[in-house]
């Protein structure tokens, strides 16, 4: 029985089942139809209709003919084929054979994606057709218009444009065969053939419209204002040539080169090639530049050489006669204080270069009489030979400093020599108002060391001539031990009343306590001894043991 009641059960889950299946397999069979009707129902024919309103003929009336026989094919044969299709996958639904039904709906898709883009592909070239009209349309009446003016703006001021003028109205002229291409174009239906016209038609009239831009001013140039510039620069160097020397700037070959190349540049101007012209006149107009600045830097330098020359005759002589002086000076010095060889020579080197620099500035000034040389060449000579004597007075103002530097440190030296004893005798008054019991023998020793170093100093500034790199050392260590002896004396001193106060202090625990009575008993002797810095830490370390921390006590005391 429980057997019986639970197949039946089964039968009736699995027919809701198939039911809820059924029930979504129409459904699917329903978007499908939908889809179909969307693409039936899309007002093509209408679209196609607006055809009408341009010249049906040619291509305009093939194209229509065209998409009527496309749009009769999807609608008669594909989409009929569709509902025929359609109703088998219901049919297939009814007989619950679902995987029939599936493989129809895939196939009805397919073709219905397949109309959908034949569809899509009629629109886009009515859509191209109906736009080439309405764009031919406004960008004709530009063209027209710039056509007009370019042909109008040629023929009244045609002197403006030069030897651009012929060739520009050529080529105006050459573009009205097209505009009357375009007119039996459109007349004759063919607009999209016509649009490549436009389109032509357009980049045209733009490349004329530059050109009659930058035409006349390129023209002006090329023919007018660059030959004058020429001409004027050809009669600047003939005048020049006579006296300047200006052969090295090779300028008769240079203007021969530049009419060659205006030559050239009118070439390109009468082809329309006005890039090339364009790049041919900055070069050409730079050189010419280039050539009167050259020519006028050798003006200016005839000008300017006269009080140069006399201006570096004099520093020359200057330096000559100071080099002299320090040479004299040099003998003086050397007999009193040693010289390294480096400053023994440098007043030879700096009289060989002078000698040289005189020779060579005798010869830049006769290349300026004779005119031989080229003017800027000559100041450019001059100026670097000024500048080689600016470099040797800095040197000469620098060994004079030294020589004299020498004579300071003598003085130094014998200054510091006094102070240095001085300082020996206050650290002498120091130790003995301490009222020590007795001074380490250490302080004896560094004292006498430092007395024979101060002492010593003497036999230095003795020597003739004197060795001041050996004085200045000397000194300068005579300073450092004096340093730190004066350290060394106040450290004793220090050491020497903390560890008397120390010792006062721990005196309370002598009697009470054994180990500070015997440490402080050595603490005293190493005290008489001379040895503070030992009793100070015997007798620190005797009472720290009774009294941590008494240290500190006894120093805020």
């Amino acid at each position: 029985m429980e057997y019986i009641v639970g197949s039946v059960i089964l039968i009736i889950i699995l027919i809701i089942t198939a039911f809820v299946l059924r029930k979504k397999q129409y459904k699917e069979v329903d978007k499908l139809e939908e889809q179909k009707l969307d693409i039936q129902h899309r007002p093509v024919l209408e679209e196609m209709t607006k055809v009408k309103q341009l010249n049906m003929n040619g291509q305009t009336e093939e194209l229509f003919e065209k998409w009527r026989d496309s749009w009769t094919d999807i609608v008669d044969k594909q989409l009929a084929e569709v509902d025929s299709m359609l109703f088998d996958a219901e049919e297939y639904i009814d007989k619950f054979r679902f995987g029939k039904s599936r493989k129809v709906r895939e196939e009805i898709a397919q073709e219905l994606n397949k109309a959908e883009e034949h569809m899509n592909e009629i629109l886009t070239e009515l859509e191209e057709l109906m736009g080439s009209d309405e764009k031919n349309r406004q960008e004709i009446g530009l063209v027209e218009a710039d056509y007009k003016e370019a042909a109008s703006l040629i023929r009244n001021r045609r002197g403006q444009f030069g030897k651009t003028a012929e060739p520009l109205d050529r080529k105006i002229q050459a573009l009205e065969p097209k505009l009357d291409e375009y007119h039996n174009l459109t007349t004759e239906g063919n607009y999209l053939q016509a649009r490549e016209i436009v389109l032509y038609l357009t980049a045209e009239m733009n490349e004329i419209s530059m050109m009659i831009e930058a035409a006349p001013e390129l023209a002006n140039d090329l023919t007018d204002e660059l030959p004058k510039e020429l001409s004027e620069l050809k009669e600047a160097c003939k005048e020049m040539d006579e006296h300047y020397p200006i052969h090295h700037l090779n300028l008769e070959e240079g203007c021969l080169a530049l009419e060659n190349e205006l030559k050239e540049a009118e070439k390109h101007l009468i082809r329309l090639e006005l890039t090339e012209a364009e790049e041919l006149r900055v070069q050409i107009s730079q050189k010419i530049d280039q050539a009167f600045v050259a020519l006028e830097a050798e003006v200016n330098a005839r000008t300017e050489l006269p009080a140069k020359i006399e201006q570096v005759k004099l520093l020359l002589a200057a330096s000559e006669n100071r080099n002299k002086e320090l040479i004299r000076e040099m003998d003086y010095v050397r007999q009193g204080y040693q010289l390294d060889q480096q400053e023994l020579d440098l007043p030879k080197e700096k009289e060989t270069q002078l000698d040289k620099l005189s020779e060579t500035f005798q010869q830049q000034n006769k290349q300026f009489e004779k005119q031989m040389e080229p003017f800027t060449s000559v100041l450019k000579e001059i100026e670097g030979i000024e500048s080689q004597l600016t470099l040797i007075d800095e040197e000469h103002k620098k060994y004079t400093a030294e020589l004299e530097q020498l004579r300071s440190d003598e003085l130094t030296a014998r200054e510091q020599q006094e102070y240095q004893v001085k300082a020996i005798r206050d650290q002498e008054k120091t130790v003995d108002s301490a009222n020590l019991p007795k001074i380490p023998e250490f302080w004896f020793l560094e004292r006498k060391d430092i007395i024979r170093q101060i002492e010593a100093l003497d036999t230095y500034l003795a020597e003739r001539p004197m060795n001041m790199k050996a004085i200045n050392q000397h000194t300068l260590t005579t300073e450092k031990m004096i340093e730190t002896f004066t350290e060394n004396t106040e450290e004793m001193i220090q050491a020497a009343a903390q560890a008397e106060k120390v010792i006062q202090y721990g005196n309370r625990y002598r009697s009470r306590h054994e180990t500070v009575f015997i440490g402080l008993n050595e603490a005293e002797l190493m005290f008489r001894n001379g040895d503070y810095q030992s009793a100070l830490e015997q007798a620190a370390e005797s009472i720290e043991k009774i009294e941590p921390g008494a240290l500190r006590k006894i120093d805020s005391l």
